[in-house]
């Protein structure tokens, strides 16, 4: 740890305790945004604490660099994950497993948080309807054997440009069939 950052975490330790009934806490409204989006776009990232005091806002800094890097930052990419963006996820989980960040890092546009959720909300839903472990063999099999192939076969395949897809019915189908040897 640096000297500056036993500065900023001392100096974050004060203010969370002098000021914690000052902040505002719940949902970010407009306004708070705005200035949030401003001091940045004048002030550059980071020292998120005394950002949080300068700009005006009565929250904390972390609160600050969350709202920022999640949902405000102008680099971001909104919609569905393409089907570019799920192989590669699926590829890079593969590797690194659950190191959201390091993932991300090869995702311009997408935050560590948004690839988990998808991971979650996605994959391992898929995993737990066909009553496979995503750390199994198994399941890495049909990763690389069923899910993959599909994806870079839509991809290949699509003309609308933008590439959305889900893990669909036929590939839940033919899942199925590789995880249950009896069908």
């Amino acid at each position: 740890m640096t000297e500056r950052d036993r500065r900023e975490l001392s100096s974050e330790e004060e203010s969370a305790s002098a000021a914690a009934g000052d902040l505002h806490r719940g949902p970010w409204s407009v306004e708070e945004d705005m200035l949030l989006v401003n001091y940045v776009a004048a002030h550059g990232e980071g020292r998120w604490n005394a950002l949080a005091r300068c700009a005006g806002l009565r929250r904390t800094g972390k609160s600050c660099r969350l709202r920022w890097l999640n949902y405000l930052r102008p680099d971001l990419r909104r919609g569905n994950i393409t089907a570019q963006e799920q192989l590669l996820i699926l590829e890079l989980h593969s590797r690194w497993g659950n190191r959201w960040s390091k993932i991300a890092q090869h995702l311009p546009g997408r935050t560590d948080n948004e690839i988990k959720n998808y991971w979650r909300t996605r994959v391992q839903k898929h995993a737990r309807q066909l009553n496979c472990d995503v750390n199994s063999q198994q399941f890495k099999d049909l990763m690389r054997y069923i899910w993959m192939p599909r994806l870079l076969e839509r991809i290949g395949s699509d003309d609308s440009g933008d590439g959305a897809v889900v893990i669909d019915a036929a590939v839940h189908a033919d899942a199925t069939a590789v995880a249950d040897p009896t069908l």
